[in-house]
């Protein structure tokens, strides 16, 4: 059998799915193995009624892995992929040059416009720059994700004038985690999304355990209880969001 990075098998993940009514995942695919693993297994989930996409690209830590490395397999594989991510600057870590991250930066934003696909932004202390960078690039049309984001809070504001996304993790659910609730307050019904960024992550009262999938059920009880809403309500909103921002209204 299969089994993912944490030894966590596809059985598994696909049956927590099932057991926690979750029907869509996001694989991110940042290597031409890891989309080959995707499509290998993909039949396994929609055998299972579970709509498995795939988004590629390369991550800012790999970039100097990645800087002169041949990445076509992204443009010849365009027709099985609907974004192009997680892409961006992470200037916490650093594990990659920053002329490098900057560099590959600019190939995935220009891959993503020759594509038509929308863009999985990946950001860590280089927000600002990665605003700047998209900006440069006009991509004010609405199909820009921030993922995970526990960026500066005028920067969400920036994200946000431009009809961006932002999508919020478990960290949404964590005690220290109050300048992340107040984005998600603040930001628009149709500019958020959730996710788990598996397997890392996990949300209360998850926290500490390898993360899947389906644990995303609990950001949105989380995120509901925080709004005041039902959480059938909000889910059908983010499902529209979801829909609107991978284009799939004829999929």
């Amino acid at each position: 059998m299969i089994s993912t990075e944490k030894e966590i098998s596809v059985n598994e993940i696909i049956e927590d799915l099932k057991n926690n009514d979750v029907d869509t995942v996001v694989d991110i695919c940042g290597t031409e193995d890891e989309f080959l693993f995707h499509q290998n297994v993909k039949k396994e989930f929609t055998n299972s009624n579970i709509d498995f996409y795939a988004a590629a690209g390369i991550h800012p830590h790999e970039a100097d892995r990645f800087i002169d490395a041949d990445i076509s397999w992204i443009k010849n594989n365009s027709k099985e992929i609907f974004a192009i991510g997680e892409i961006g600057l992470d200037f916490f870590y650093d594990i990659s040059s920053r002329k490098n991250q900057e560099i590959m930066l600019r190939t995935m934003v220009e891959q993503s416009i020759e594509l038509n696909l929308p863009l999985l932004i990946h950001g860590r202390c280089g927000e600002e720059q990665i605003l700047k960078t998209l900006e440069e690039y006009k991509l004010q049309n609405g199909r820009v994700l921030f993922h995970c984001y526990t960026g500066p809070f005028d920067i969400a504001e920036r994200i946000l004038a431009n009809h961006w996304l932002i999508s919020f993790s478990g960290i949404l659910t964590f005690k220290k985690s109050e300048d992340v609730r107040k984005i998600f307050m603040m930001t628009p019904p149709d500019q958020i999304f959730f996710e788990t960024d598996s397997p890392f992550l996990a949300p209360v009262p998850f926290r500490g355990s390898v993360n899947t999938p389906a644990k995303v059920r609990c950001v949105y009880e989380y995120a509901a209880a925080l709004r005041n809403i039902d959480v059938d309500v909000l889910a059908a909103q983010v499902r529209r969001n979801f829909i609107n921002f991978f284009n799939l209204q004829n999929g």
